[in-house]
């Protein structure tokens, strides 16, 4: 031992030397050789693979920034051209599309299709409309920056090329369908006109699963790996073991009609007397009058022809047209027997003229030249009794007087004689307006109307008063809460949350406290789920927007305790916060081990179920459902229909087609409806639904028009071309779905990870 440590003392200098160097290398030399040899593998791993392809990390992600680049570089371009680039279509941003297209791109190179330079300028080109110049679009690039590094244009050039080479892949994969093969026209044409009446009995699964005997832990573990990634749909035929998005709610509803039925109570008829008297000139103004009569026009209602009846019937419209010495009196006549047309030509002509009552009247001109504004005169009709008639008599035989002046004369036709001495002097006061006068709706028609507008206006404001009220209370607990939390939650207590019952009580509300539940789930609720509000939108046409409390709730960076007001389709008012949010998450075997327990077995017993299904299915066709089933079988047998394969519904002729849901069958499928109308009458298929959770034995009782009569109406119409291309669509990107899968299969395409979605 004293030997080595000798060894040691004699030579340290050279050892310490020798380390030093060493270390040195170490230092500044290994790293390199390091990051050459484990870098590339572990600190950018590869995500996506395929046969003859792969991407790391690092590549994918430069890879969707330079597309998001690229997309930035076509808006800019587009908005310089003057175009609006919110409604041009992008290229698809997110990690799974431009994986697609390196495959596509792949493909198209195998066929020689290529994108040149050239034909990346042209792009441009025609995206610009030719109205961007080259520094320009020069200026544009020099602004993109990825990070702090500035983006060639070979760079936006590359993902360019990608896009287009896949785009023009799957613009020549269409072209194969354009036109739609006649057969597949009549197909759509029969999934919309043609409609089944059905019976149904269900075979469900779940029941046959329990005669599945368990899985081995392994083999569970298996199962649980293959799908853990997977979220649980309703209508994928395929488990899910992840953990979806859930949150817990606490909401207050006000019963709008309730309220109204409260605000009611206090209305007062002083109260209806003030809104008339407020409101009238807006809200309550009735139809005005007819207009005037002009010349050549016909009276337009019933007291207008009793007015000219009573004219005709007093002894001054009598002296009007027998006296000769009445100036007038030509021209009346003349205008009285002029033809209809003419008159109404002339009534067209005044129309485009100003009527300047300063100018003279041409006494030479004939009368149906003059373009002259005539102001019909009211006559005033005294009772019809003695004296009257007497002075209706003698009126002709009192001395004429001068033309009467003054306000007496109407403005339109001041300057001509008198019509008549007699008719003058009873016409001696000022001659009303020719504007109608501004008439109302009685209040005692309106009463009712205007006790109701005033109800929902104090129940809204009682209401808006109510969760200002609660919304102070929750904000309160929600900074002392967060107060709470930021002391370590050490020494103090914990506050105390609002008391949802007690406000609802206090306030006539009614409250609910949710357990955790899905978007799903939230929604499938109603009630709150289906409530809204109206929110400000600047990108919107009318500046708002609607906006689903869903979204608030399970939107991405909705915080708890935020009060949120929301509405539903009947005006009920809802008040209500997020208590707390649960994330997607994966969860450990053991604690999903139930849920795969049973999922795995539901899935083994779909061929037992199937089997029973088709064993009865042969059965009926021979005997029928009576003698096939039992007694507590029949009564699970419902008659469905009459439906059709695909329906516009409620959204009308302009929506697209969408499969139909015929109230009895849970989930039908495309599958499912395939089967059923390709069944003939009378006979009988098993088929199982879209998420094969029930087999059903479906017996098709008939179609509805059979098909050689459709198949004429067909032929005399060539089908409803709009409603069949938007059906042709639809089939096409299934089609295409189908070609991506299994071009994906074929390459072996494999995700190391979940692709991640466009920011």
């Amino acid at each position: 031992m004293a030997g080595s440590f000798n060894f040691f003392r004699k030579y340290q200098r050279s050892m310490l030397v020798a380390v030093a160097v060493l270390a040195m290398l170490a230092f500044f030399v290994l790293p390199p050789f390091l990051q050459m040899g484990a870098g590339s593998s572990s600190a950018d791993p590869v995500v996506v693979s395929w046969k003859g392809g792969a991407v790391r990390e690092d590549q994918l992600e430069r890879a969707v920034a330079l597309r998001t680049l690229a997309n930035r570089f076509l808006m800019q371009a587009a908005a310089t051209a003057g175009r609006d680039p919110s409604r041009l279509p992008a290229f698809p941003e997110g990690e799974e599309l431009i994986v697609r297209e390196m495959l596509l791109a792949k493909e198209a190179e195998k066929i020689g299709l290529t994108v040149s330079n050239t034909a990346i300028n042209e792009f441009i080109a025609a995206w610009t409309n030719n109205m961007v110049r080259q520094d320009q679009l020069d200026g544009i690039i020099a602004g993109l920056r990825y990070g702090r590094t500035p983006v060639l244009a070979a760079d936006l050039f590359e993902s360019l090329r990608t896009a287009l080479v896949a785009r023009n892949t799957l613009l020549l994969f269409q072209t194969g369908f354009s036109g739609d093969p006649p057969g597949w026209r009549w197909d759509f044409y029969k999934r919309l006109e043609q409609s089944a009446t059905i019976k149904a009995f269900p075979v469900e699964v779940e029941n046959l699963a329990t005669s599945i005997q368990a899985p081995g832990e392994s083999e569970l573990r298996s199962y649980f790996e293959k799908f853990k990634n997977n979220l649980p749909s309703g209508r994928s035929p395929n488990p899910g073991f992840k953990e979806p998005h859930r949150i817990r709610y606490t909401s207050l509803m006000a019963d709008q009609k309730k309220f109204e039925d409260e605000a009611a109570k206090a209305i007062t008829q002083k109260d209806v007397e003030e809104f008339y008297e407020k409101n009238k000139e807006s809200r309550f103004r009735q139809s005005p009058p007819d207009t005037p009569l002009t010349q050549g026009s016909a009276p337009s209602s019933p007291d207008k022809k009793s007015e000219v009846k009573t004219e005709k019937e007093s002894g001054e419209e009598k002296t009007l047209k027998d006296n000769p010495e009445d100036p007038s009196q030509p021209e009346q006549n003349a205008k009285e027997n002029a033809p209809k047309d003419s008159s109404e030509k002339k009534s067209k002509e005044s129309r485009g003229q100003e009527n300047d009552v300063s100018q003279p009247l041409d006494s030479d001109s004939s009368s149906t030249n003059r373009r002259t504004r005539v102001m019909p005169v009211t006559f005033q009709v005294k009772e019809e009794t003695d004296e009257t008639d007497s002075s209706a008599k003698d009126a002709s035989q009192q001395p004429e007087e001068g033309p009467i002046t003054g306000a007496a004369i109407p403005d339109s036709v001041e300057g001509q004689p008198a019509a008549n001495p007699a008719a003058a002097k009873e016409n001696k006061k000022p001659v009303e307006s020719s504007e109608p006068e501004m008439t109302f709706q009685p209040l005692e028609e309106v009463t009712e109307q205007i006790r109701q507008e005033i109800s929902r206006q104090r129940a809204t404001e009682t209401i808006d008063a109510i969760f200002s009220a609660l919304a102070a209370d929750v904000n309160a607990y929600a900074e002392d809460r967060a107060l709470w939390i930021a002391r370590g939650k050490d020494g103090d207590k914990e506050p105390t949350p609002p008391d949802a019952k007690k406000m609802a009580e206090k306030q006539s509300l009614t409250a609910v406290e949710s357990d955790w539940l899905t978007v799903n789930e939230a929604a499938d609720g109603g009630g709150i789920g289906s409530s809204f509000d109206f929110v400000p939108d600047p990108s919107s046409r009318f500046g708002i927007r609607q906006q689903r409390w869903l979204e608030v709730m399970f939107g991405d960076g909705t915080i708890p305790l935020r009060p949120v007001t929301s509405r539903d389709a009947e005006g009920n008012r809802y008040f209500s916060w997020k208590q707390d949010d649960q994330e997607e998450r994966v969860p450990a075997f053991a604690e999903a081990r139930d849920n795969v327990e049973k999922a795995w077995r539901i899935v083994e017993a779909r061929p037992l179920a199937l089997e029973q299904a088709t064993a009865l299915a042969a059965e009926m066709d021979e005997k029928g459902f009576a003698e096939s089933l039992s007694k507590a079988e029949l009564e699970k047998v419902q008659e469905i229909g009459p439906f059709t394969w695909l329906t516009q519904g409620a959204a009308g002729v302009n929506a697209a087609p969408v499969l139909s849901s015929p109230q009895g069958l849970g989930m039908p499928g495309n599958a499912m409806m395939q089967k059923v109308f390709a069944t003939a009458e009378g006979k009988n298929v098993a088929v199982f639904n879209e998420p094969k959770t029930i087999c059903y034995v479906i017996g098709v009782l008939a179609f509805q028009p059979p098909e050689n009569e459709l198949q004429d109406r067909f032929e005399g119409v060539l089908g409803d071309q709009r409603r069949l291309s938007m059906v042709a669509q639809t089939a096409f990107a299934e089609v295409f779905m189908d070609w991506i899968a299994g071009l994906e299969k074929d390459l072996e395409l494999t995700w190391n990870r979940d692709p991640r979605l466009p920011r």
